[in-house]
């Protein structure tokens, strides 16, 4: 049994294609820091109440022993026999506020190892495409250490986890730089990952505020600003040497994106420098990443991220995916309420190549006369836009509650639409709540004042 289950296991891992590998890496990684953005809100919350509740009971006890005096200050008595209550009841308190500030650190620490181990098996995946790099390493041997190995191809693996060890203690961005060095090294030609990587400041400032929260329980070292500073970090001239360090959520936030972001771009650079025949399965998964993050709310996300692929990275795929990206660029600006620049960037392609991107470009147009014609003429039959398109899909959100959507839908599919909306993400909802009550409070504020 053992054997056959080896065999298939052999069959299996021999099937899978090289641009897999990478595709497999990185929705892996996707997958693990969606778990936690999804987690913050609901521990959060969670913890929020134990707060609350616990907050209400010592409040509860101290009213009930308590009286004022001349002054009318607030005075506890606590009976002996209630003495033990009392302590039981502020420490349960005290934890639960501990508990808020430490537990969103933890988010922070989570995060940056998910990329950390990202980073490992995406190194691993270079060394299965391309062997031959494992030969670049600078690393030597003396014949009593080679005798250890049954074979060339143990001795190979030894080299590369420790390499791939090697790696990992760095700072993430001296890992960027080792990769640029190896990859050069390969290639015989000058490559780069953080030439114009904006985000990279972030991306580091995260890294650091992580080493603290591990090592100094948050508290600010002298190290921690001078690498900063280095990077040029916004703002580290206003944060002291022994400030504490916190995660509220919108730092998570920014820490998520900076982090979706690099290792998006690392992964995408990296697939397309050593599987060059394989570019659009890169942009295929590269556009599929965009439309789930623009299906889940992350708009900002995506448009960085589109941007990326339509006006970074060579042309070089196919003119029908590429102008996918373009569409869910222009949708990403949509979604977000930047018409004028949806219609910028739909004026700069040409989108007469398939009725569907004629639809596409009338429905963010908001041409809703012209949508329901081209709807109408594309029928029921259509791969890429059938029923449950219509229904779900986020290019149609707006275009749904119009009279010219309902009409056709029902003259195509001779039933009334039932509109089936995506909710956004949990933590998109946190952030969304926080911004509606910054907006109140600030508009309030503003009252205030005339």
């Amino acid at each position: 049994m053992d054997e056959l289950e080896n065999t298939i296991s052999q069959r299996d891992i021999e099937k899978i294609e090289d641009f897999e590998l990478f595709e497999s890496t990185i929705d892996t990684f996707i997958l693990e820091i969606d778990a936690l953005a999804e987690s913050l809100p609901l521990i959060g919350g969670l913890l929020e109440l134990k707060v609350r509740n616990n907050s209400k009971r010592l409040n509860r006890f101290m009213k009930e022993n308590s009286k004022g005096d001349n002054s009318n200050k607030q005075q506890f008595q606590i009976p002996l026999e209630q003495f033990n209550l009392f302590n039981r009841l502020e420490r349960d308190f005290e934890i639960a506020q501990a508990a808020m500030d430490i537990l969103p650190r933890h988010f922070i620490v989570s995060l940056v190892s998910q990329y950390d181990a990202y980073l490992a098996e995406l190194y691993r995946t270079l060394f299965q495409i391309k062997p031959e790099l494992a030969f670049s390493l600078d690393k030597e041997f003396t014949f009593q250490e080679i005798l250890k190995y049954d074979d060339l191809d143990a001795l190979k693996e030894y080299v590369i986890e420790k390499d791939v060890e090697n790696l990992l203690r760095e700072s993430h961005y001296e890992q960027l730089k080792v990769l640029e060095k190896r990859i050069t090294r390969h290639t015989n030609k000058e490559f780069t990952l953080t030439t114009n990587l904006q985000i990279l400041p972030t991306f580091v400032e995260v890294a650091e505020r992580r080493n603290l929260f591990v090592h100094c329980n948050g508290i600010v070292s002298s190290q921690y600003i001078d690498v900063c500073k280095k990077h040029g970090v916004a703002n580290i001239d206003n944060v002291k040497i022994d400030d504490v360090l916190n995660v509220h959520p919108e730092y998570f936030d920014k820490a998520y994106r900076a982090y979706y972001e690099v290792g998006v771009k690392l992964c995408q650079v990296l697939w397309r420098k050593f599987l060059p025949n394989e570019i659009d399965k890169a942009d295929t998964n590269l556009n599929n990443i965009c439309y789930d993050l623009i299906v889940n709310g992350y708009y900002k996300l995506a448009i960085t991220l589109l941007k990326f692929a339509t006006e970074e990275l060579p042309r070089k795929g196919s003119q029908a995916v590429r102008k996918m990206l373009v569409v869910n660029k222009a949708l990403a600006y949509y979604l977000s309420g930047d018409k004028s620049a949806t219609v910028k960037i739909l004026d700069s392609e040409d989108f007469t190549i398939g009725t569907e991107f004629k639809l596409a470009v009338a429905v963010l147009k908001e041409d809703f006369k012209e949508a329901k014609k081209l709807m109408i003429k594309i029928g029921a039959d259509d791969e890429t836009f059938d029923k449950g398109a219509y229904q779900e899909f986020p290019l149609f959100k707006v275009f749904r509650e119009t009279e010219e959507f309902k009409e056709a839908f029902k003259e195509v599919f001779k039933e009334d639409v039932i509109i089936k909306e995506a909710p956004k993400r949990s933590f998109v909802e946190l952030l969304d709540s926080i911004n509606k009550k910054k907006k109140e409070q600030l508009n309030q504020l503003t009252k205030d004042k005339s």
